[in-house]
């Protein structure tokens, strides 16, 4: 069963606007609201407070914490190529983004009751975390698909680099409240857990909240049967998905994965250019994952910084970072997306070396001596080491290194792709970021098992970058005009 195109995509206005028009600061709001969450829950407070606190520290917790998002990449490369097959056929997103919001916020609520020593703790944060993350990721995937209803061609750059902005200035005024409250609220202070449980509440409210400008101010799209109900049933029906063998009913077990390859396949056969872009970005989007998820659980093990620490080492990479989504849009405009990302990746490269290079006592794999105070932090005992103090000085750099790749890869995928097609590639976008996600993460898991350290355990995402960097360089196309702005071909 079939059916022909709708015509939903003529109910769409053409594209305009600016970057900072009512639909462009809609669409960037998205991430004021959504952010935090990945700021404080997975990457700065709830995550570090869950592997020390709840868990109990060191490899064990970050091997907890690894397992956790690897869990929550397996199943989402399970399910990202089916959503992405539907979104692009489906009706309209706004909806289908409420459900999965509505789900991080009942998510982060919960993790207010995972608390140290408490039965059952463990397991059940680890099943929110993956919950809210599988959720997080196909509200990223909507969202995205969203991104050339936001205003005109021109714009985008611009639009996609202010809302990662915006994100992180949000994680930024939610961090310093948070560092207020934990350290000045006797009823924080008093409280089973302290601020780390209760960042998982916070975030709720604050997503249900600022959410609202968003459903209200950006416009929906369809996709091209413009129906849920159709698009899922041409996506399960014969001919479309092929049934491969007997058992009828068993058969849907291993036909999807066979229908997914053979379909990603025709892709490369397609636009293999866009595809090559997409598996390249796929192999990077594991190192960043890594290192946003994996952060501080990392700090807080290796160089033994407190929760306080973390958070404001996270608030120095938030606002800094902030400026990483218009550096991002800069060097897009400037030199063209393909060289932007060989930059940021090369930065990157570079940084993490120098990171992972960092212990409480020694610089560059011990050769100059760090473990001596060298300030008292105006008075509060933070990051009194010459180490600790080289580690944080290193956010500005990492922070808006990775913020300026994330814009980068983004505004690269509008970049190379036929303009009539970008809804659907926007689900290949988020499908390649999802499908192995859980490798980077895998691969932290057992290196650190395996060696019982974690500044080797997490090293490991480096050949992630390198092969991605090649990918990008060597193999994608991609000169300075985009292909939503050359002129159509006359013959």
């Amino acid at each position: 069963m079939s059916y022909a195109p709708s015509d939903a995509a003529s109910e769409i206005e053409p594209a305009t606007g600016g970057a900072f028009g009512i639909k462009g600061l809609a669409w960037a709001i998205f991430e004021w609201a959504r952010n935090p969450y990945y700021n404080v829950i997975v990457i700065y407070v709830f995550t570090p407070y869950f592997a020390e606190n709840v868990v109990g520290g060191g490899a064990a917790g970050q091997t907890v914490v690894a397992n956790t998002i690897a869990a929550a990449g397996l199943i989402m490369a399970v399910l990202a190529p089916i959503l992405g097959v539907i979104v692009d056929k489906g009706g309209r997103k706004k909806l289908f983004i409420f459900l999965v919001l509505a789900a991080i916020v009942i998510c982060s609520a919960g993790l207010g009751f995972i608390l140290p020593d408490t039965p059952g703790a463990i397991p059940i944060g680890m099943v929110l975390l993956a919950t809210a993350y599988c959720c997080y990721t196909v509200s990223e995937l909507l969202h995205n698909s969203l991104l050339p209803a936001a205003g005109s061609p021109a714009a985008l750059p611009m639009i996609s680099g202010s809302g990662l902005a915006f994100g992180n200035i949000a994680g930024v005024v939610m961090l310093v409240g948070l560092i207020l409250a934990s350290n000045f609220s006797p009823w924080v202070q008093a409280r089973a857990g302290g601020i780390g449980a209760l960042s998982g509440p916070i975030v709720a409210v604050w997503l249900a909240l600022f959410i609202i400008p968003f459903f209200v101010f950006m416009p929906d799209r369809k996709g091209s049967l413009g129906s849920w109900r159709k698009g899922a049933i041409e996506t399960f029906t014969p001919p479309n998905f092929k049934l491969w063998g007997n058992p009828p009913v068993l058969n849907y077990l291993w036909s999807g994965p066979i229908n997914a390859t053979q379909f990603i396949l025709a892709k490369f056969r397609e636009t293999p250019n866009v595809m090559k872009f997409l598996l390249a970005r796929m192999i990077y989007a594991d190192g960043l994952a890594v290192l946003l998820t994996m952060g501080g659980v990392y700090v807080a093990g290796v160089l033994g910084w407190s929760l306080t620490e973390v958070m404001i080492y996270g608030i120095a990479g938030s606002l800094i970072g902030a400026l990483g989504g218009f550096v991002g849009g800069w060097l897009d405009g400037a030199f063209g997306p393909k060289r932007a990302l060989i930059a940021e990746l090369s930065a990157i490269l570079i940084l993490l070396f120098l990171q992972v290079s960092i212990t409480p006592d020694a610089l560059l794999f011990g050769l100059i001596p760090a473990g001596q105070e060298v300030w008292d932090g105006f008075g509060t005992g933070l990051f009194t080491r010459l180490s600790d103090v080289i580690y944080f000085l290193m956010i500005a750099p990492v922070a808006i290194s990775i913020v300026a790749c994330i814009s980068s890869s983004r505004y690269m995928l509008v970049h190379v792709s036929p303009p009539e097609r970008i809804g659907e590639f926007f689900g290949f976008y988020a499908m390649a970021a999802s499908v192995t996600v859980w490798i980077g993460p895998l691969v932290v898991s057992i290196m650190t098992t395996a060696f019982d350290d974690q500044r080797i355990g997490f090293s490991g995402v480096a050949l992630l970058f390198l092969a991605g960097l090649i990918g990008i360089a060597f193999f994608v196309d991609a000169d300075k005009t985009p292909e939503h702005m050359k002129p159509e071909p006359t013959y």
